[in-house]
């Protein structure tokens, strides 16, 4: 057997027992690593746009992945983390679920449901609330992208008005293509209401019979908030931020409502008025973390090859300047480019026909 510095010598460095031709760059190793590279990006491609759509695991995954990184992009701002919140990740349960059974992407249903009344079906009494959407995504870290480069979805997540978060996904087909439909809720839940006061009945006997009878209670309504802008990263598609505030709080002036103003909120420091809080326990391990994330996983592997065959062509040209072999320059240069081509590709394929609301 031999011992792992003479492989080394033998695969990276020429020298006379290696004929001056390092290993790795022999045609026999250059077109495995290229067939390697070929088969590698055709089984991303595939899973990317057939098999991941397709997963319910895959999914369940994903949203645990995006509440921890809705929060990293917090907590990079200054801001406290946002609580999970059973209810609200059932509303956007629900909400995919309707996205996803009936082939449409939007804030309200073709029946015309807003974002809110899947808050109201799962018994969320909100002050404040908001919602981000996304479609056609297969990597959870282009998404956290996408709504932190959109300036009214970032306002979403880096929002001080919200304290909660709900994240949760659907497989359906959106326009004809199986796809992973992901909903964000945020929200603040309103306070309790106060407790009924019990009447002594003895005592109400001899209260006089004109007394004024109580003020019903009004029902809270909300008010909606609804901004319309148009994406600086993808020209064509028109992009809708929703937020809405309780009766409560919706005399408050537009401009103290982070949510409807989509201003950039400050990365040096936190805002005033912020509690630093305990961060809440992360949503997902390292493990769910590489599976969400499998374009980062890909272009890793290729990187890892383009650096190794770049130190080996390094080697090649400069430990013995005197003697060189061109096709094994040629091939180190082939694998070079064939690993640059699949991360260009895997950029490239992650945004397409992607779409957030």
């Amino acid at each position: 057997m031999k011992k792992p510095t003479k492989v080394v010598k033998d695969y990276f460095i020429p020298h006379p027992e290696n004929d001056y031709k390092p290993y790795i760059l022999r045609v026999r190793t250059v077109a495995f690593v290229v067939l390697v590279a070929i088969v590698a990006e055709s089984a991303f491609v595939f899973g990317a746009k057939y098999v991941l759509p397709r997963s319910k695991y895959f999914g369940i995954i994903q949203a645990n992945v995006l509440v921890d990184e809705s929060n990293q992009s917090r907590v990079t701002n200054g801001l406290p983390d946002l609580e999970v919140s059973p209810l609200l990740q059932q509303a956007a349960q629900e909400k995919a679920n309707d996205m996803a059974t009936k082939g449409y992407f939007a804030h309200t249903s073709p029946q015309g449901l807003t974002p809110w009344y899947w808050f109201q079906q799962v018994g969320y009494n909100f002050d404040y609330a908001g919602e981000n959407l996304a479609v056609n995504f297969s990597d959870s870290q282009d998404v956290t992208t996408a709504w932190m480069n959109s300036p009214e979805h970032r306002a979403n997540i880096l929002s001080t008005d919200f304290t909660q978060i709900g994240i949760a996904t659907a497989q359906g087909t959106y326009e004809g293509q199986p796809t992973t439909f992901v909903v964000e809720e945020f929200g603040t839940p309103a306070p309790a209401t106060a407790p009924v006061a019990f009447v002594n009945t003895a005592a109400a006997a001899t209260a006089p019979a004109t007394a004024p009878a109580a003020k019903p209670v009004k029902p809270v309504a909300t008010v909606p908030v609804i901004v319309s802008v148009q994406s600086s990263s993808a020209p064509a598609m028109q992009q809708t931020f929703i937020a809405v505030q309780s009766e409560a709080t919706a005399t408050a002036p537009a401009s103290a409502t982070a949510t409807t103003t989509g201003a950039p909120i400050s990365s040096t420091a936190p805002s005033v008025g912020v509690a630093a809080t305990t961060p809440h326990p992360a949503q997902s391990t390292i493990i769910q973390q590489i599976i969400s994330d499998p374009k980062a996983l890909a272009n890793d592997f290729y990187i890892f090859v383009m650096a190794l065959f770049f130190i080996a062509l390094v080697l090649n040209i400069f430990v013995n300047i005197r003697v060189q072999y061109p096709k094994l320059i040629a091939g180190g240069l082939l694998v070079i480019v064939v690993a640059g081509l699949c991360v260009m590709l895997n950029q490239n394929i992650g945004f397409l026909h992607t779409i957030i609301l």
